[in-house]
């Protein structure tokens, strides 16, 4: 893929793109690991994202939007990719009728939860604690307890490899667990739109407090990790296995299993390498697959 081309920083600045070229990631990670990325883009509408796809498109080169970078593993090398986060317009929230609304990609998760309690709209409680933006949400089809996002999603707005703006309608089919077809597809979210119901913002403070309470009493919110590592096999939680395996505390460098919740991988100084958490990850899914004949699937995503 070679060297950044300058045509495509020049259509960046004709655009007034802000833009940071050899970017060094890893303190934008919560796992505090990860390396210098081509280019990091920071676009504030739909206009300047199209610019952005189009200018990497024609320079060949990848493009990964950032999000809050909380379930992602990155490359502590040279990353030939261009990185871009979403800003202004794609920070806004709005009411869509009496119980429905719609958040832009780069709202965060706590973002979008006060705005629930703010104005008494029940449905997405499940949510609560869980970092990362409604982009990287959807994108996973992120939850907990059983539930997905995308259950409550009616509309997604996205953006194709050329630049074009679409929208996917009652897209039922397009998620499954931890999963959508965005992972396959390659369009960038750019908002939803869900459909809730109306609740009683005091009891619906209290349920997100308490889920909020009992995450942080569960599992290792103040480590850097990426939370739940791998998906929860049907046979049983990935973190049941693991424990069971007696691989709690296991080691690999500076990375190691979580002594609090086995499905969390943390870096245990903030010095681990990106090799070291996924020489530990190889070791648990050997060991889980030996000894119960499950095979782990990742749940974070790897970045190269």
């Amino acid at each position: 893929m070679g060297k950044m081309k300058p045509l495509f920083f020049d259509s960046l600045k004709e655009a007034g793109i802000e833009f940071y070229p050899s970017y060094a990631v890893k303190k934008r990670t919560t796992f505090n690991i990860g390396g210098i990325v081509d280019c990091y883009v920071r676009v504030k509408d739909l206009t300047e994202l199209a610019v952005a796809v189009r200018a990497a498109k024609a320079a060949k080169k990848e493009i990964f939007v950032m999000g809050n970078l909380s379930n992602v593993l990155i490359s502590d090398r040279r990353i030939n990719k261009v990185f871009i986060g979403l800003e202004g317009s794609f920070l806004e929230i709005s009411r869509k009728g009496a119980a429905s609304l719609y958040a832009g990609a780069g709202v965060k998760v706590s973002g979008l939860t006060a705005f629930l309690i703010k104005n008494g709209l029940t449905g997405l409680e499940f949510m609560a604690g869980i970092p990362g933006t409604v982009g990287g949400a959807v994108y996973m089809n992120a939850g907990a307890y059983g539930k997905g996002i995308g259950a409550f999603i009616t509309k997604v707005h996205f953006m194709d490899k050329k630049g074009k703006c679409g929208v996917i309608v009652n897209p039922e089919k397009a998620f499954t667990y931890r999963h959508s077809i965005f992972q396959k597809n390659g369009f960038i979210i750019t908002g939803a739109e869900f459909k809730l119901k109306k609740g009683d913002s005091v009891k619906i403070r209290k349920e997100t407090s308490e889920l909020i309470k009992t995450r942080h009493k569960k599992h290792p919110w103040d480590a850097y990790c990426a939370g739940s590592f791998f998906k929860n096999p049907a046979e049983c939680p990935a973190g049941s296995l693991i424990e069971r395996a007696g691989l709690k505390g296991k080691k690999a460098g500076g990375a190691m299993v979580s002594k609090m919740h086995a499905n969390f991988l943390i870096n245990i100084t903030g010095k681990a390498s990106f090799g070291d958490v996924v020489k530990l990850a190889g070791l648990v899914k050997k060991e889980v697959k030996k000894k119960f004949g499950v095979t782990l699937t990742e749940e974070v995503r790897y970045i190269k």
